[in-house]
């Protein structure tokens, strides 16, 4: 027993005091073994208190404990044997024994699989170990002992053996009686974090074993006692359920009590046993009661064992592996069992969390996710998502200002909060979006989630350092059903592309100042085509596949579409000068990208792209100039050969100045660093001969021609199909 330093007396009491109080469990016959009846008249079947040591010795602890139960045993016998007036060199003989068979008992408890401390408990891996050592190894060892002293003093060895069979017995019963039961009680998980409770259950156990015992030794002759032993199969059933259904400090008691009536049941035989085979007899009786016990003991260890397992797989399911805080389904638990439905929802997205796994490792991004947690669990209940978004429930019953409150400083303790890790301090940009809750129920839950969540990537694409609230709506009005509208558009777009359903269109570049074309010039534009069959526009799709992160595989798609179309239609290549792509600004940068082709994402890898298409005779042209100052420092990295200038200024200049200014500018910016310039967008004459005045060369709009099917456009008369213009 694990005890205080300073207190380790009281253990030493309290075990004394329950050895004595075992030592009157009894379960008299008469002993006659090997025809030799006994000196003292009655045996017992039982030594519990043999069983308790043992059980002490098991837990461990201070090791003054055991010994001094040990001593008050010893007192105890001589108290006893006193009225017989033994021999002094009987007692000092016996003395030895006792410190003997104090050590012996520390010995077999650790190979029995002591000392329990800590969190360790008996395990039914560890049953086999503890039947060889506890019911066989140490009543054996205990026994030797003690003939050892009888013999020595002169003993006959009939009396001897006889002892010695009475002692084995006796010695082995109190263990399977005694010693499992204890160390199922104090072990238990439940009881172990209760001390006050543990203590009240081992002492109710202690007290119904001896009452129980008492009352079968005031009524020996009862008929049920041998009806009980005669049917014990059945009994075994009925304490099985009772293992697999109660709680141990209710089953342990019964468990006790059942094999003191069994032995009970067992003492006519016992007083009869006077032949070696009557003797054989009763020790396999003896064996089959305290095996009984042990199958039950297993069962309940494996009925416990089940029960930690599934709540250890539950507490998995409830929280994140990497961080160890709950995730969403911890938070459909909490939201499905709240008596009251919270104020507010929070939904908080982090930035920098994935390049921290990428630069640091797991184990870093683990510890920030549980530092980012302890900063939040004062003010609110985190549930972590996966990739840095967390989910914020108020603590308790909260008005809706006061949870608004706890947000925001938890929005202020991220935006101040810096981790350290291996000399480096590093920072995350938090975005928090807040919602109302107004109804209850998983529906409501994920509504919530929805307009947080929104909410909050609002704020991070507007730069929003202070909680944005998002105003709820019907879960099937104008906002969420755009909202699912372009998720699932996006991701019919993305299926288009993977599927290889990308058609080509092109729409020509005609030069402004009507000179003659040696081919057709213009740009590939490209459409998805459904399942269903449906044309998607680009309006439908570039948007969301670029918020996505899927820009480089519609452009790979687009490259690869369009050199499989030239190689199939090789009579469309001396009509055509020349033919653009527009690719996306979020493509380049990736070493599979420049293999097939590539874009800007990252400098070094994309002037490496732009040098080599260059030398291979390829023009480059800026995209949308003028919707970014951005475009500005580009001209200065990237080796372009002209300017597009974007077509939202073209459209407007002839009714806003504002537009002509710019477009003016964008004209003054490529003159000074002698690119030619394009204007998107022309859908008139005259338009067109305004931008030619300005210096525009060349121009791309609905008044040159509509984009079109590429086979439409590009093959000869002959060979094309006819299309549709779309």
């Amino acid at each position: 027993m694990v005890s205080r330093r300073r207190a380790w007396w009281v253990d030493a009491c309290v075990v004394s005091f329950a050895c004595w109080l075992l030592q009157g469990v009894s379960v008299d016959y008469s002993a006659r073994f090997f025809h030799h009846a006994a000196l003292s008249g009655d045996a017992s079947l039982v030594h519990a208190h043999a069983g308790l040591l043992l059980g002490v010795a098991l837990l461990g602890g201070d090791r003054r404990v055991l010994a001094t139960a040990f001593f008050t045993s010893f007192l105890h016998w001589w108290w006893r044997a006193r009225l017989q007036a033994p021999p002094e060199s009987y007692v000092a003989g016996f003395a030895v024994a006792m410190v003997l068979q104090w050590r012996w008992t520390e010995l077999c408890a650790r190979w029995a699989g002591g000392p329990l401390r800590g969190g360790h408990r008996l395990k039914v891996s560890g049953m086999f170990r503890y039947a060889l050592v506890g019911l066989f190894l140490f009543p054996t060892g205990w026994t030797l002992l003690s003939a050892a002293v009888a013999w020595t003093h002169g003993e006959p060895f009939a009396a001897v053996a006889n002892t010695s069979a009475q002692l084995w017995l006796a010695k082995h019963v109190g263990v399977g009686a005694v010693t499992l039961p204890f160390r199922l009680l104090w072990t238990d998980d439940l009881l172990r974090r209760a001390m006050r409770r543990r203590w009240v259950a081992v002492v109710t156990w202690l007290c119904a074993s001896v009452l129980a015992a008492h009352v079968l030794q005031a009524w020996p002759s009862w008929r049920w006692v041998e009806l009980v032993y005669d049917y014990r199969a059945l009994a075994g059933v009925l304490l099985g359920i009772a293992m697999l259904l109660w709680r141990v400090e209710y089953s342990m008691p019964l468990l006790t009590s059942m094999h003191l009536i069994l032995l009970h049941g067992l003492t006519d035989q016992a007083g009869q046993a006077a032949s070696p085979s009557q003797v054989v007899g009763l020790l396999a009786h003896l064996v089959e009661c305290n095996f009984m016990v042990m199958i039950l003991a297993v069962l309940f260890l494996l009925n416990r064992e089940r029960k930690h397992r599934y709540h250890h797989l539950r507490a998995m399911c409830r929280h994140d592996a990497s961080s160890g805080l709950d995730n969403a389904h911890a938070l459909r638990e909490a939201w499905r069992t709240s008596p009251a439905r919270p104020a507010v929802l929070g939904f908080l997205s982090l930035d920098q969390v994935e390049r921290v796994l990428g630069s640091y490792g797991w184990r870093a991004q683990s510890q920030l996710l549980r530092e980012i947690g302890r900063e939040m669990v004062p003010l609110a209940r985190p549930y972590h998502m996966g990739g840095g978004k967390f989910v914020l429930l108020p603590l308790g019953a909260e008005q809706a200002g006061a949870s608004a409150g706890k947000m925001e400083e938890i929005l202020r303790r991220l935006q101040a909060f810096v981790f350290q890790w291996h000399g480096a301090q590093l920072r995350v940009s938090p975005y928090l979006g807040v919602a109302p809750c107004d109804r209850v129920g998983v529906e409501a839950l994920d509504e919530c989630l929805a307009n947080a969540c929104d909410a909050a990537l609002r704020a991070r694409e507007a730069g929003e350092h202070n909680p944005l609230p998002c105003e709820p709506s019907p879960s099937g009005g104008p906002d969420a059903q755009a909202r699912r509208h372009r998720l699932v558009a996006a991701a019919e777009a993305l299926a288009c592309v993977h599927a290889g359903r990308v058609e080509l269109y092109v729409q020509p570049i005609v030069a402004l100042a009507g000179q003659p074309s040696a081919g057709f010039q213009g740009e590939v534009l490209c459409r998805l085509r459904t399942a269903q069959g449906r044309l998607l526009f680009p309006n439908e799709f570039i948007a969301d596949l670029e918020a996505g992160g899927h820009a480089s595989e519609l452009d790979i798609a687009v490259i690869e579409c369009l050199f499989q179309w030239l190689r199939t239609h090789p009579l469309a290549i001396p009509g055509v000068a020349r033919l653009g792509i527009n690719l996306s600004g979020k493509s380049v940068a990736s070493a599979p990208f420049r293999a097939r082709t590539a874009v800007i994402a990252s400098q070094e890898p994309a002037l490496r792209l732009f040098h080599d298409l260059r030398a291979r005779g390829c023009s480059l042209s800026l995209d949308d100039f003028g919707s970014g100052m951005q475009n500005f420092e580009r001209l200065r990295q990237v080796p372009v050969d002209s300017l597009k200038i974007d077509g939202q200024f073209v459209r407007n200049m002839q009714s806003q100045s504002r537009d002509l200014e710019i477009v003016r500018a964008a004209i003054a910016v490529a003159d000074a660093h002698g690119l030619t310039t394009v204007a998107e967008y022309v859908e008139s004459a005259s338009l067109a001969e305004q931008l030619r005045g300005m210096g525009v060369r060349w121009g791309q709009g609905y008044h040159f021609g509509r984009p079109e099917p590429i086979a439409a456009r590009l093959l000869p008369a002959a060979v094309a199909p006819a299309a549709a213009v779309q």
